[in-house]
């Protein structure tokens, strides 16, 4: 049989993690001896891509077209097997140039937001989570459209492990170090790991939270911790990656995920993999990662004096948080680390033919 040539596209703002899982997705099946090509316009051109074969076209929307014909012409000549989309406009602008084509090749979206509405076209789906999975199936059942015609896979995101087993020491250091990794906007809930850090502090706690991050919120959130009389304990690092992000997660204790809108938020998943207990919030996306009390703690939902208890639990519950970070981490083991992924995605795939 000869190789298999994949398409990993995506259209729209990709700068958050939708564009790191769809390299991940890359990889991972390039490890299978899948060929592959990256496709996207303009708006993703700054991100990385420099070690991949990409093809670059321009869209202007759900229905460009121009780039529709334009891409059909260059798919006549690439002829792909498998288009994977990871965003609407991908899905819409696929299914119509292979339309204009006139070539045998199944678009598979994979959604990374629970707004699945303009996907449910795709010829097939990689769920990330289950929630996801139940998305689609509603925005289907409302387009009368019948997914049981079409295949399905739930398989998560992937995570690399560190190349260092991790220590999985259950010393804290003082002060505690509590570690946010994430965009600075709104819905990610820094402001909430803020608020909690000050409430720890009033009970007496010595804690300090590192900050790995940039976006649009992060001047407000500077203003609040100097509103809050935090500048000693809270350290705003910038955007950490490489030798930094390793540096990041040796140094924290416990990592906090106070979102407010995600979909299967990887700092989750790096934290596991760090051997690091995690004190997240009870979005339906962290649901889809952490049972309450197993494998990690979530708080209520925008509650910052219910993430400063759920913290100040697990200061002082050092059997607890060795529970934790070992179940968390057989967790990584069996589901979320690449070569699983890898597996999965590879029989997804090959069921498709």
């Amino acid at each position: 049989m000869n190789t298999l040539k994949i398409i990993h596209t995506v259209y729209g703002d990709a700068s958050g993690g939708r564009w790191q899982a769809m390299l991940n997705t890359f990889d991972a099946l390039a490890s299978k001896g899948y060929e592959g090509i990256l496709v996207f316009g303009d708006e993703n051109r700054k991100l990385k891509s420099e070690y991949y074969p990409k093809f670059l076209l321009n869209s202007s929307g759900f229905y460009d077209l121009f780039a529709a014909v334009k891409l059909a012409l260059w798919l006549r000549n690439y002829r792909p097997d498998v288009v994977i989309a990871h965003s609407g406009r991908a899905v819409y602008l696929f299914k119509n140039a292979i339309f204009l084509a006139r070539i045998k090749c199944s678009v598979i979206a994979m959604n990374h937001s629970h707004n699945v509405k303009r996907t449910v076209r795709a010829d097939g789906f990689i769920h990330i989570t289950p929630y996801v999975a139940q998305c689609v199936a509603e925005a289907a059942e409302k387009k009368g459209i019948d997914l049981t015609k079409k295949p399905q896979a739930i398989i998560s995101n992937l995570i690399h492990l560190p190349d260092e087993q991790p220590s999985f020491s259950n010393r804290l250091g003082q002060p505690v170090i509590l570690g946010v990794m994430t965009r600075l906007v709104e819905y990610k809930g820094t402001h909430l790991a803020i608020a909690a850090v000050e409430q720890l502090k009033q009970k007496g706690y010595q804690v300090k939270l590192l900050i790995a991050g940039e976006g649009e919120q992060k001047e407000s959130l500077i203003q609040q911790v100097k509103d809050l009389k935090l500048e000693n304990e809270i350290v705003f690092l910038g955007w950490v990656g490489g030798k930094d992000k390793i540096k990041f997660y040796k140094e924290i204790d416990i990592a906090l995920v106070p979102t407010m809108n995600d979909t299967q938020p990887l700092a989750i998943l790096d934290a596991f993999a760090w051997g690091k207990p995690v004190v997240a919030s009870d979005h339906i996306s962290v649901q889809q990662i952490i049972r309450q009390g197993e494998n990690g703690l979530m708080a209520r939902c925008g509650d910052a004096q219910d993430l400063s208890e759920k913290l100040a639990n697990l200061i002082t519950g050092p059997i607890k948080r060795s529970n934790l970070v070992a179940s968390a981490y057989r967790d990584v083991l069996d589901h979320y680390e690449f070569n699983k992924v890898a597996d999965k995605l590879d029989n997804f795939i090959c069921s498709l033919f």
